[in-house]
């Protein structure tokens, strides 16, 4: 059961309506009660009933850019959003608008995208609602009622299949009157029903089979009734055409020979023109290619060119024998890397060895230092112990001075020979250094030297290679300016050579062509008038012949019109259909509460295709659906239309009815109650109307939207 509607802008309505499984809604125009019914259907379809289909067709309802619509079951829920985008066109500038749709649902089973979520929905609870403006349907001819019908239960039988059809038609079209009295008839009904057969799907259920062979039935019957008539004019004109038969045929033969034989003479002449102008057009070209040859080689031959190169070579020879020898100071550079590399090994090793003596330096001094240190602090004791000098101590440290002196007497000498050591290193160190500085400069000097006399070279290099550019190209300039004059030269001789071919004025040949093709114009009109008169009589003559065919075609098509139609396998099936409907509504009416039987009637008393339908009353009279009391035709729709949801049996059984305004209060009480007893048939009942008077509506809820005690909760 659908408990509420989720309505947001919907026709500037924002609310959600609780529904109760039995809900009646009232109130003036323009509350929102077809507003409720609208979004309903548009929630579970996607578009609102009886409108278009597009997202743009259903955003006609918005109030706003934004428009929701949804329901909530027991155990779902779910809501659909329309959304209006506007752009502009990048080339055009043109405003463009369109609307999107997204969808929520909850709880999710992992829909990944709109499309599983329309599928979801679908599983959760159809799309079969059965909603109907009571108002419209009133207004509705016989056969709008009957595509109403037909569209809510659809035509299937589990009784015809494809097979049964071909039997039937071939029942019906394939007699034995009819094979022995005439086959050629009896043929052409036997192509019809394969040709038929072939419009039905394999796969295809009865209707749609039906529905392919009546179209094809129908398009073949307008070709060969056309076919027909056209066949029988063939043979009232076939007489008089035989007449003129004679006229027409006349002189063709030697109008097609002279035909011939001048469309041969105008090919010789138009190729004597076409050579002759070819030939002048040549000549004309050899002249001016003659005059412009002439031209270029006088501009040539004025223009002063030289291949004279001796100022060129003598720079050249110059520059050569000012480059010197490269400058080879490897083996004096390798002398000077080898010492060098001998003075940084003796230097380390003299460093290292001073480093040494000026430890051995700092070791002896320290020591000195400390023996001095040691008598100073003896004399500052003066028999005081050396842990707390509150302790008396005896000890005598006589001795002790003498031997910090002669220690520090032999250290002295030592640090003494050791400086003299280090200065000697120091003096070593020295020479070293002032000698490596000595070869870094030479050996600097030299490969400067041999980089500036390199360098000096290859400027000298430079310059010849430019010199040598130079005269390359003086020497080329000169080789194409002699080979073009000469190519020029040859090219004027050979064209002053060539002998001129002699071509005939076209003037004369150009009118004998112009006389022939007015000729051969009027001979083709004439051959072409003929032709045309002895072909149209040759297929007026096929005409006759096919005109038996077109007849047994058209009237073999008008059989299998008539086995398919309503007098044949459709009206079969709308009676085996209609059958189960008018019992399931009889057994609605009586529950509630109306025991008159239901009827449907698909053909007139004179043979028509007709759809009516009603009751029979209770002293056995017909009566047709429109001459039932409104009341009675609410209670009759009532019962057909929860007939037809109880035989669709969708996930949700929903029946809503709308615009019930014309009811008077005998006629509502008379559909609420019956109603009230069918509720058990269905998940929700929905009504809606400008219902002004009041009512017993015993177990349904009443929403009267007029009134503010009955508003509905709002959401932002």
């Amino acid at each position: 059961m659908i408990n509420s509607i989720e309505m947001k802008n919907v026709k500037g309505q924002t609310c959600n309506q609780p529904l109760t499984g039995m809900d009646i809604f009232v109130g003036r125009n323009g509350v929102g009660k077809t507003t409720r019914v609208q979004s309903l259907g548009t929630a579970i379809m996607g578009y609102v009933p009886g409108a278009g289909k597009r997202a743009e067709d259903t955003f006609k309802l918005s109030t706003n850019g934004v428009m929701t619509v949804g329901l909530q079951t027991d155990h779902f829920k779910f809501s659909r959003t329309f959304t209006k985008k506007e752009s502009e066109d990048s080339k055009t500038g043109a405003k463009k608008v369109t609307v999107a749709e997204s969808i929520l649902v909850s709880p999710g089973k992992g829909e990944k995208n709109d499309t599983a979520k329309k599928a979801r929905i679908l599983d959760e609870i159809g799309s079969f609602p059965v909603m109907l403006d009571f108002s419209e349907f009133l207004g509705l001819s016989d056969a709008k009622r009957r595509d109403f019908v037909y569209s809510l239960s659809p035509i299937t039988s589990s009784t015809w299949t494809r097979e049964d059809v071909e039997k039937y038609i071939a029942d019906q079209l394939l007699t034995t009157e009819i094979g022995a009295n005439n086959p050629d008839r009896y043929n052409a009904n036997k192509e019809i029903i394969s040709m038929a057969m072939a419009e039905y799907p394999q796969e295809a259920d009865i209707h749609a089979g039906l529905q392919s062979m009546l179209d094809w039935t129908s398009a073949q019957s307008s070709y060969w009734n056309s076919k027909q008539k056209d066949a029988q004019g063939a043979v009232r004109q076939i007489a008089e055409k035989k007449n003129e038969l004679e006229e027409t045929d006349r002189n063709i033969v030697q109008a097609k020979a002279e035909l011939e034989q001048l469309q041969q003479q105008l090919i010789t002449v138009e190729k004597q023109i076409s050579t002759g102008v070819e030939k002048k057009k040549s000549s004309d070209r050899r002249t001016v290619k003659i005059t412009e040859l002439q031209s270029t080689i006088k501009g040539l031959e004025e223009i002063p060119v030289s291949s004279d190169t001796a100022v060129l070579d003598a720079q050249i020879k110059e520059l050569q024998g000012q480059i010197t020898p490269p400058v080879d100071n490897e083996a004096e550079t390798a002398e000077i890397k080898k010492r060098l590399s001998q003075i940084k090994k003796q230097l380390k090793e003299k460093t290292d060895k001073r480093t040494g003596f000026n430890s051995q330096i700092t070791i002896i001094k320290t020591q000195i230092n400390t023996l001095v240190q040691a008598i100073s602090k003896t004399g500052e004791l003066a028999g005081k112990c050396t842990i707390h000098q509150q302790i008396a101590c005896p000890k005598s440290w006589d001795g002790l001075d003498a031997f910090v002196n002669r220690k520090k007497s032999e250290g002295e000498a030592k640090v003494s020979d050791l400086t003299v050591k280090i200065e000697e290193l120091n003096v070593q160190i020295k020479a070293l250094e002032t000698e490596s500085e000595t070869l870094e400069d030479k050996r600097e000097e030299a490969v400067l030297q041999a980089q500036k006399a390199n360098n000096l070279n290859a400027v000298k290099q430079s310059n010849i290679n430019t010199l040598e550019r130079e005269k390359n190209k003086v020497l080329a300039d000169a080789e194409k300016y002699t080979n073009q004059l000469n190519m020029h030269k040859t090219e004027l001789i050979n064209l002053m050579n060539e002998p001129a071919d002699a071509f005939a004025p076209v003037d004369i040949q150009e009118k004998q062509a112009e006389g022939i093709r007015s000729r051969i114009a009027e001979l083709k009109q004439s051959v072409s008038e003929k032709e045309k008169a002895k072909q149209t009589i040759l297929l007026l003559q096929q005409s006759m012949i096919e005109n038996t065919k077109a007849e047994y075609m058209s009237l073999g098509l008008k059989s299998l019109s008539q086995a398919l139609g309503p007098k044949g396998i459709q009206g079969e099936l709308v009676k085996e259909i209609l059958e189960p409907i008018r019992s399931d509504i009889g057994g609605n009416l009586q529950l509630m509460g109306f025991n008159q039987t239901p009827f449907f009637q698909t053909e007139s008393d004179t043979g028509k295709e007709i759809f009516q339908f009603g009751w029979t009353n209770e002293k056995g009279y017909r009566v047709n659906f429109d001459a039932l009391s409104t009341g009675q035709q609410t209670v009759f729709l009532a019962a057909m239309m929860v007939t037809i949801l109880d035989r669709a049996n969708p996930k949700l059984k929903i029946l809503v009815m709308d615009d019930l305004n014309h009811l008077d209060r005998h006629n509502f009480q008379m559909l609420i109650s019956g109603l009230s007893k069918l509720a058990g048939k269905l998940d929700n009942i929905i009504l809606a109307g400008a219902i002004e008077f009041t009512f017993e509506a015993d177990g349904w809820q009443v929403w009267d939207l007029s009134s503010p005690a009955s508003e509905v909760e709002q959401s932002a």
